[in-house]
This record gives C-alpha cells, sequence and structure tokens, in this order.
C-alpha cells in the first residue's frame, strides 16, 4: 500500500503548513497516512482490526486511516515543553479528558525522543475511538513505527506491540510505555494548560517563481509550549570550590488535584512545573 493519487496532499490536509526548522516535513509525515488512506477504506480497515486487534501493523493502518479521515490535524510541540514533561511525574487519569481533538498528530522535535534503536521520533499519531472506549496511537522515526492500542475504561496495561521483531520485548515494552507516557501527558497538558495550545494558524503567501500566478497559500504551524521555556533557579559556582557546591539536578514537576470554588467543592488539574537547578554554592 504506497501509491498516492495527484494532489494527495491538498486532499488528505487542513491545509499545507510551512516548513519549521528542527522538525520532519508535515508533508512527510502526512505521507505516512496517504499511503494507507489512499489504498484502501473505512470497511475493509475495520475488518482488519476487528480480526487481529493485536497485530501492530493492523494498529498502525487503522491509526492513519483515521488520522487521514480527519484530515490530519497536527501541532508542533515546543522542545522545552517536551524537556519538562519528561521531568515531571504525572498521573494521567485518561477516563477525564475531554477528547475535544479525537484524532492527531504531534509533530514533535527531532532529537527530543530517541527510539531504542537510536533513531529520533518524528511524530505521534492518534485516534481515540469513543464508541469502544479505546485509543490507538502510532509514533514513528525514519525506519519503524512503536504502536499501541489499549481500553480507556479498563486499561490492564497489558496491549503493547511494535514492528521491529528484532528488537528484544523487554526494551520495545519500556519504550513503548515511556512513549505512551510522553503522548498522554501532552494530550493532559492540552487540557490543564489551554493558554499552551495555538488555536488560529496565519495565512502566508508563498512564490515560488517569478509571477503572481505562483503564489501559493501556506499556514503557519499550530503549536503547544511554542513559548515555554525551562525553570532554571541558582546559579554556577565561580569560585572554583567543590566541597560545599551542588551539582546540577532536576527538581520534578508533578501533577495535583487542586480544591477551588465554593467551600472548595470542585477540583481542576494543576501542573506543578519542573525546575533545572543549576547548582553552585
Amino acid at each position: 500500500m504506497s501509491s498516492k493519487p495527484k494532489g494527495w496532499y491538498k486532499n488528505i490536509t487542513l491545509r499545507p503548513v510551512l516548513p519549521v526548522d528542527g522538525y520532519e516535513s508535515y508533508e512527510k509525515i502526512c505521507g505516512n497516512v496517504a499511503n494507507i488512506y489512499f489504498s484502501t477504506n473505512e470497511e475493509e480497515v475495520r475488518r482488519l482490526v476487528l480480526r487481529k486487534p493485536k497485530e501492530s501493523m493492523c494498529i498502525t493502518v487503522y491509526t492513519f486511516f483515521k488520522v487521514g479521515q480527519a484530515k490530519c490535524p497536527a501541532y508542533w510541540v515546543g522542545g522545552d515543553l517536551i524537556t519538562a514533561l519528561m521531568q515531571s511525574n504525572l498521573s494521567v487519569e485518561i477516563e477525564k479528558l475531554n477528547w475535544a481533538m479525537v484524532s492527531g498528530i504531534f509533530m514533535l522535535p527531532l532529537g527530543a525522543i530517541l527510539s531504542p534503536e537510536n533513531h529520533s521520533i518524528t511524530a505521534i499519531y492518534w485516534h481515540y475511538d469513543t464508541d469502544n472506549g479505546l485509543l490507538y496511537w502510532v509514533g514513528v522515526d525514519d525506519l519503524s513505527s512503536y504502536c499501541r492500542r489499549f481500553s480507556i475504561i479498563n486499561n490492564e496495561n497489558k496491549l503493547i506491540y511494535n514492528d521491529i521483531k528484532e528488537l528484544d520485548a523487554g526494551v520495545v515494552v519500556e519504550f513503548n510505555q515511556h512513549l505512551q507516557s510522553i503522548f498522554l501527558r501532552l494530550l493532559l497538558i492540552m487540557e490543564c494548560r489551554p493558554e499552551y495550545v495555538e488555536t488560529e494558524s496565519a495565512r502566508v503567501v508563498v512564490n515560488k517563481g517569478f509571477s503572481k500566478k505562483n503564489d501559493k497559500d501556506y499556514y503557519q504551524p499550530l503549536w503547544i509550549g511554542k513559548d515555554y521555556r525551562l525553570k532554571r533557579e541558582g546559579k554556577e559556582s565561580t569560585s572554583g570550590a567543590t566541597g560545599s557546591s551542588k551539582a546540577p539536578h532536576w527538581r520534578r514537576g508533578f501533577l495535583r488535584n487542586q480544591a477551588y470554588g465554593e467551600g472548595y467543592k470542585e477540583r481542576k488539574l494543576v501542573w506543578i512545573e519542573p525546575v533545572f537547578v543549576v547548582g553552585g554554592e
């Protein structure tokens, strides 16, 4: 399944997006979806995932197809935000998420998350099947895909699969859990920190020739945490002494349910951000 029709990019996306330094091309990421979407149909995909729900290829095909149906909505994730999430202890209660966006793509900064084969994970695709309470996600690098399907209602953490057969199973399971935890944290941050999520994308006219007829409309990417910066504390020692100085370390972030409202009877999720303590005296 690798043929894409002429004009596929326009047909499978909400809008063309400008390239972003340090991230994989959006067109290439959408190309993974297009290879599946234009080679099958919904009935065939549903039969496939019902017949072999635990097969990694079936999970990947289904997820890509559903993302294609949604026109590949995507968010670019800021590098500092990814680092902060990886330095936070977040207890994700998935049932409590609003799921305003049930299908989409997180575009990840190159080099931020490395696979067991030391390749950069470039994007995470996901689809939430609201009728059956099943969450599907697929993380990709240049060579491989890592995927999982699990029940939101009764998650026993048992369904972990990967396309790479030669890797040690324990390594794959551990990495899938790590990747899934980052993915779920991103969903959670979209809910508890909506100020980090852009909602409007500016149009930009790009001319690749010498005539106005060569003008093409592109759009700025939508970001999560574009301007987010890691919190830092302290300053490095300049005295040269080491006996009483503190080593640089992270003060990890965490998530808590904070009481608010009349009589403090209501609860909302609050993210206490991690802090990088520089060290020094």
